[in-house]
């Protein structure tokens, strides 16, 4: 009898015949069937990206619609004047500093706006917001 590690073992009773039930079944799906080829046509040399979806105009819409709810919260619960530079800021990203050169006022004004605006938003949202992006 030859030591064997608990690794082989559980590779032996488990993960094998795991392993060769699903390849029975699914041994077939995965890359398309290539198309019979003469031996005096080229090699087909395709990636075969036309076969999986692409869904990406989707993900943008549905993050835009995102991005819009949010705007609409917050302009709902905000005066313009705290809303737009925390949209500015904490949604499309713009420093502190940018904005203020953007709307022609001080950086210490935008910052006293932000802290002004999360002030009022604690009050509506007193807990853990409900935004999907704070869920981690």
């Amino acid at each position: 009898m030859t030591r064997r590690s608990p690794q082989e073992i559980m590779d032996e009773r488990f993960n094998k015949p795991d392993y060769n039930n699903w390849h029975k079944f699914d041994r077939h799906r995965g890359m398309p069937k290539k198309p019979f080829r003469k031996d005096d046509e080229s090699e087909d040399a395709t990636d075969h990206m036309d076969y999986l979806p692409d869904n990406t105009h989707e993900v943008a819409r549905i993050k835009k619609e995102d991005y819009e709810y949010y705007c609409e919260i917050i302009r709902s619960i905000l005066k313009p004047k705290h809303s737009e530079p925390f949209i500015a800021v904490y949604l499309d990203g713009m420093t502190m500093t940018e904005y203020a050169e953007r709307e022609g006022v001080s950086k210490s004004a935008i910052s006293h706006r932000l802290n002004t605006a999360k002030k009022n938003l604690k009050k509506v949202f007193p807990e853990s917001s409900t935004f999907p992006s704070c869920h981690g």
